[in-house]
């Protein structure tokens, strides 16, 4: 089953340390995405955010138009 993921304007804090700030993306059904960064730029943490492991402290994320 292909799923679209809409991020918008995602912002994730621990603390007063920003690690996500304003992050927006579109994945499309079926389209292959990678994350791709150094260690510590909020790969993992944008992942557990996506699948609601996470809290998000402003913006929206979206499957299959779905608020998560």
């Amino acid at each position: 089953m292909s799923v679209s993921i809409n991020i918008e304007n995602v912002v994730k804090k621990y603390g007063n340390d920003t690690i996500i700030n304003g992050l927006s993306l579109n994945i499309k059904p079926g389209e292959f995405f990678t994350l791709l960064g150094p260690s510590g730029c909020g790969k993992t943490t944008l992942l557990r955010m996506i699948i609601g492991f996470n809290s998000i402290e402003g913006g929206t994320i979206k499957i299959n138009d779905k608020v998560v």
